[in-house]
């Protein structure tokens, strides 16, 4: 999980801050989707302090780790996507995070529920036009190749490592 804290955890975080100072959302909407990432900071913490010291637990932690950073891009996504069009990237996080420490199926089951839900929140937000919609596609597509490439990846390097 420090892979995560260490790479996406910022990624996130230049996000979510440039959707608000660049933009300007509605006061409602900032302050629910700050409080949305501080609750994430707090509890990915706690996680990556704690998922080894609870050894029997901890690849029950590391798979409620992966679908609470899931839980967290949903209303981030559905609060500042009006204002930040790069928000959708933030589903990317937990398909990653899966492709790193879960197997493949259960990677392809985050990313395809990932991409599920951003296709979902765009038709909630009334995406219109064959060109916005192609590009969702492509949106949902990328969040799923990138995960099953990086399990592949993943599965590569410990092959090797242990040759």
């Amino acid at each position: 999980m420090n892979l995560l804290n260490r790479y996406f955890a910022p990624f996130a975080a230049m996000l979510i801050l440039a959707a608000v100072y660049f933009n300007e959302p509605d006061p409602r909407a900032k302050g629910m989707a700050i409080g949305v990432w501080v609750l994430s900071l707090a509890v990915n913490w706690w996680f990556s302090a704690n998922t080894y010291r609870f050894v029997g637990w901890s690849n029950r932690l590391k798979t409620l780790q992966v679908w609470m950073n899931f839980v967290w891009a949903v209303p981030l996504f559905y609060l500042l996507f009006p204002f930040w069009g790069p928000m959708w990237l933030l589903f990317v996080m937990a398909p990653v995070t899966a492709a790193l420490y879960l197997g493949r199926g259960q990677t392809l089951l985050t990313s395809s529920v990932s991409a599920g839900t951003l296709l979902g929140i765009y038709w909630l937000r009334g995406v219109e036009g064959d060109v916005a919609w192609g590009m969702a596609f492509v949106h949902a597509a990328f969040i799923v190749m990138l995960a099953l490439f990086i399990h592949a990846l993943a599965e590569t390097a410990l092959r090797l490592a242990q040759r």
